[in-house]
């Protein structure tokens, strides 16, 4: 019973993989070389570099509809997919005015026979002013408070999609 309880408890930790750890943290957002940068690698036993890549195709075409828009690179001979694609925070408000935070982000995905790693890097920030370029989120970040105001919708947004990818990976098609 122990065994089974301990089993439980650390479910929830091997589920994100074999994540490399950060230089620093930016509010909750891991920091790599001055940028955020979300990274791990797992593995899947038995599965081809092939199945992994379908895989990997299928869990971003389902994650961003516009798949064909933001796809950077699509070689299935590499073994590597690179999306930029939009996020959003969860809306928080009352019932008339609700916020929520857009940004976009490159997603990296290389994978080997049996193996996968992910890379989600390149933060932006849309501006929502045709004038005003976009910028980078390490730039808006830096101000102390605004990390700390931001960076836990930014960082739950981030994981549930890492887990959701990490599922999608480690999942079988059962037609």
């Amino acid at each position: 019973m122990k065994k089974f309880l301990l089993f439980f408890f650390f479910l929830p930790f091997t589920a994100l993989g074999q994540n490399n750890s950060p230089d620093s943290y930016l509010g909750e957002l891991p920091i790599r070389n001055g940028r955020i940068n979300y990274t791990g690698i797992d593995s899947v036993s038995g599965v081809s570099k092939e199945e992994l890549y379908l895989r990997a195709k299928s869990f971003l075409s389902t994650a961003f509809p516009n798949f064909k828009d933001v796809v950077k690179l699509d070689d299935k001979d590499l073994g590597k997919i690179t999306v930029r694609g939009i996020f959003r925070t969860d809306a928080k408000g009352g019932n008339l005015v609700k916020t929520y935070q857009e940004f976009y982000a490159n997603t990296n995905i290389q994978v080997k026979d049996g193996k996968f790693k992910y890379e989600i890097t390149d933060f932006i920030k849309p501006s929502s002013d045709l004038r005003v370029p976009d910028f980078n989120y390490e730039q808006m970040l830096f101000n102390k408070k605004r990390a700390e105001k931001l960076s836990p919708d930014i960082n739950a947004v981030i994981n549930r999609y890492i887990v959701a990818l990490i599922h999608a990976m480690k999942s079988q098609d059962n037609f």
